[in-house]
């Protein structure tokens, strides 16, 4: 799915291509009926110091030359295409999926997985370590952490939720199984942020659902987990109990 102000460029191209195909086999069909190959050819014969035989192999040429030019231009569009329907959905500086993204892939996961898992990553003082140490540290910190995620939870859900905060929905997970996901995500996350200068530590909130859960629910309830261990001093991981 492309932006808004991305389809419409979208839809007059394929509108162009099937005028263009339209009118090519408009004239295909006028050329077979009026055998317009053959009249070029009299014609030709009739007038040869208009020496127009000489222009047969030249538009044959040209012809080659606009398709290969059309084609390549073709190519060109559908990566651009791709490239911004990719952006659409990702965040350009983590590889993460957006917000954005991740309700549209949200939106699928009950008719796929029985049981799931959301979890919301937040780094404590975050907006401190941005004024103390500029804004190259603390895109480092989200930048060292996303890879981690992307290396070790590949089968998870992936998003940048918010500026500083990360979501991983965990699939096919059972309610007994999940502090111990927690905790390992935790230390893993942790690990990957230790800068030898800057001290920097995460919270997380987790809550588990069924088949049956609404995902706009879990995420209220991950995000009052979440609340609570910030507002217990931070650097460290609260499950929500239902």
């Amino acid at each position: 799915m492309l932006p808004g102000h991305i389809k419409p460029l979208k839809m007059n191209y394929r509108q162009e291509l099937f005028i263009l195909l339209i009118v090519n086999l408009v004239c295909f069909m006028v050329f077979s009926k009026y055998d317009t190959l053959e009249w070029i050819y009299h014609f030709s014969r009739s007038h040869e110091h208009y020496e127009l035989d000489e222009l047969v192999p030249l538009l044959f040429s040209l012809t080659i030359t606009f398709a290969l030019f059309s084609f390549r231009r073709w190519k060109e569009a559908q990566l651009f295409y791709t490239e911004v329907e990719y952006l659409s959905f990702h965040d350009s500086m983590t590889g993460l999926l957006n917000r954005r993204g991740a309700q549209l892939k949200m939106a699928h996961l009950p008719h796929v997985y029985a049981e799931s898992a959301v979890v919301f990553i937040d780094f404590d003082n975050f907006k401190q370590v941005n004024q103390l140490y500029g804004y190259e540290v603390g895109d480092e910190i989200l930048k060292r952490a996303s890879t981690e995620l992307l290396s070790e939870y590949k089968q998870c859900l992936l998003s940048r939720w918010a500026g500083e905060e990360l979501m991983v929905i965990v699939p096919s997970i059972n309610r007994q199984m999940l502090p111990s996901f927690v905790d390992d995500l935790y230390k893993r996350i942790a690990a990957s942020i230790e800068l030898s200068a800057h001290a920097v530590t995460i919270s997380i909130g987790a809550v588990w659902g069924d088949a049956q859960a609404n995902h706009q629910q879990l995420l209220v309830l991950v995000d009052e987990a979440l609340s609570h261990a910030k507002q217990r001093g931070g650097a460290q991981v609260k499950i929500f109990d239902h």
